[in-house]
């Protein structure tokens, strides 16, 4: 039976591994997505600030044309102011081209704060192209990096799994049903007993169940978790010789 333990102790390692390594083989694309996302993000950044740039410029062209129209009453209010022929008219015509002069004058201060602010948003948006570039590369090298990660982690696994195929073949058939059945509701299924207590859920055993696994002759069943059990001593080797049953019950 120590032999069947060991091998069940086997099974129990490889599967523990392989769980392990299937848990860091899902784990990366998760990290990859995540850097994906970022991305994103950053680019829809970018967008919008290509966007509201567009915008600027539409507005910039269409107050530029306002000036242009405006040059052209000015010009025509001084080819009618010098045709005019009493004082009043006069007076209109200068009132009219002060006007003109003072909302061309507002415009082109306005023109010239929003084309310092476009050329800001030059800058920035020429900043923020290099960070999305740069990151694109990350995205570019962690998806390579991913893949080779995860072939390397299959490789590993489909190893091991057949190490554990291997240990399988030579445990009983009943035993490895029991721990297979076990493995699957439990995860971890063969635990010792050290000093009465079962180390998988804590609970003290039996005192007659106690005995029957320091004989070690069977295969044992925790009464409170359902686990495979075992006295922890009886592993142990002691100058090439198995550990004598000495252990006693604890009340």
């Amino acid at each position: 039976m120590k032999e069947q333990l060991k091998l069940l102790e086997e099974l129990q390692r490889h599967d523990a591994k392989i769980q392990e390594l299937d848990r860091a083989r899902k784990a990366i694309p998760d990290k990859v997505a995540s850097l994906r996302s970022d991305l994103r993000r950053v680019e829809d950044m970018l967008t919008r600030e290509r966007e509201e740039l567009a915008d600027h410029d539409r507005w910039r062209r269409e107050r530029e044309e306002e000036l242009r129209q405006r040059a052209d009453q000015l010009a025509k209010a001084k080819a009618k102011l010098g045709q005019v022929k009493t004082s009043k008219e006069y007076s209109l015509g200068q009132n009219e081209m002060e006007a003109s002069r003072k909302m061309a004058a507002e415009t082109e201060v306005s023109l010239a704060q929003a084309n310092e602010a476009a050329d800001a948003k030059r800058k920035t948006i020429a900043a923020h192209e290099g960070d999305v570039e740069a990151m694109r590369e990350v995205v570019r090298r962690e998806e390579v990096d991913a893949e080779k990660q995860g072939a390397a982690i299959g490789a590993q696994i489909e190893s091991l799994r057949g190490a554990r195929e291997m240990a399988a073949k030579a445990v009983r058939p009943d035993a490895l049903k029991k721990y297979n059945a076990i493995h699957m509701r439990r995860g971890l299924a063969v635990v010792s007993v050290k000093d009465g207590t079962c180390s998988g859920c804590r609970m003290r055993i039996p005192p007659q169940l106690f005995n029957i696994l320091q004989r070690g002759n069977s295969l044992e069943i925790c009464p409170t978790c359902n686990r495979i059990i075992y006295w922890s001593r009886l592993l142990e080797e002691t100058d090439g010789k198995p550990s004598e049953p000495t252990e006693k019950q604890p009340r």
